[in-house]
């Protein structure tokens, strides 16, 4: 049972968080040199006050579940104080760095390392504009900042989305019979809130960056329930029909359309049969038409190669031509949450 010290302590939390990226955001914007208007049409863009409250809807809808039960409020412990600082001027400090490559548009120095080239062609830029793209101990220890900034403050609770559909699908399930993957884990956010929702769960995480996964380590400890590999999206070291659930956050639009389509081919070939694959996602055109301007304007201002064409397609039509059947859908803010199971 949850009580209402328990919501006031989610609300502060959550309303701490959201303050201290947006003032990050706000005094980011203050060191920034403005990049010319785009030369091309925009679509609508909403209001502060729309994004605003949009955000508190998301932020209300994830307390109702957890005051229904369906999954305990996150307690993944964030960076002591200290830490905290230190990583907010490691942030700021890299700020004009960013600006200088987003006005140079210059976007391919990881393809120059020769340490890189073992990887995939499309993943060695410096996606956004970051220092080290992703293949650098800078950029795993400053990139959920920089996210968060972005977001202000509601990357986690659009990843934490997920944990709903999750839920009723493990409705009746044992946790320790269930294994899972998160495809392209990054810093291991969503895996630590799976992690942490389900313990016994059996998890694994892949990702292509070295450095990204060691950063996953840190933040989800020492565990023999929870393995982080390097592998590729496009080819998934698992056999057929031999996972229960698989999950991504953020991963489709970062990937060109031919690896895309691979990736999402991989999904439904390690699931189960009654198993469960859910991506956390960007909104693409459509979801919220009032909102198309900022899918137009994302691309233009970090660099994300391809992104304009990820936000013009439809991700039920991909999952749909791998294989993988709806389940359920949520907008979640800025993202949306789609599950599935193998047709």
């Amino acid at each position: 049972m949850v009580s209402a010290l328990d919501r006031l302590s989610y609300a502060a939390r959550q309303t701490a968080r959201v303050a201290w990226y947006a003032g990050h955001y706000a005094a980011g914007r203050r060191l920034l040199k403005p990049l010319p208007k785009p030369d091309f049409p925009i679509g609508p863009t909403p209001t502060r006050a729309e994004l605003t409250a949009d955000l508190r809807g998301l932020f209300e809808r994830e307390w109702q579940d957890i005051a229904a039960g369906l999954f305990a409020a996150p307690t993944l412990p964030g960076p002591d104080p200290a830490e905290l600082l230190r990583r907010s001027a490691l942030y700021f400090r890299d700020l004009p760095k960013v600006d200088a490559r987003r006005h140079g548009r210059i976007n391919d120095e990881p393809n120059h390392h020769e340490a890189n080239a073992h990887l995939p062609r499309y993943y060695r830029q410096n996606f956004h504009f970051q220092s080290g793209g992703w293949l650098t101990e800078e950029s795993a220890t400053i990139y959920d900042t920089q996210v968060e900034v972005l977001f202000t403050g509601a990357a986690d609770a659009m990843r934490r989305r997920m944990l709903r559909p999750i839920a009723e699908w493990m409705k009746g399930r044992r946790q320790r019979e269930v294994l899972g993957l998160d495809i392209g884990c990054g810093t291991g956010r969503l895996l630590a809130f799976l992690h942490g929702a389900w313990p016994g769960m059996r998890l694994t995480g892949i990702d292509l960056s070295a450095p990204y996964l060691e950063e996953a380590r840190r933040l989800i400890g020492r565990t023999a329930r929870v393995k982080l590999l390097e592998a590729a999206a496009e080819a998934l070291p698992f056999d057929d029909a031999s996972l229960d659930l698989v999950v991504s956050s953020f991963l489709l639009h970062e990937l060109p359309k031919k690896v895309r389509a691979e990736a999402l081919a991989e999904m439904a070939r390690v699931v189960k049969h009654g198993g469960l694959v859910v991506i956390v996602e960007s909104i693409q055109k459509g979801d919220k038409p009032d909102w198309d301007g900022l899918l137009d304007l994302f691309p233009y201002y970090f660099h994300e190669p391809y992104y304009a064409e990820y936000a013009n397609g439809s991700i039920d039509a991909w999952c749909n031509a791998a294989g993988l059947k709806p389940v359920a859908s949520e907008r979640a803010f800025l993202a949306c949450v789609n599950a599935y199971t193998k047709g």
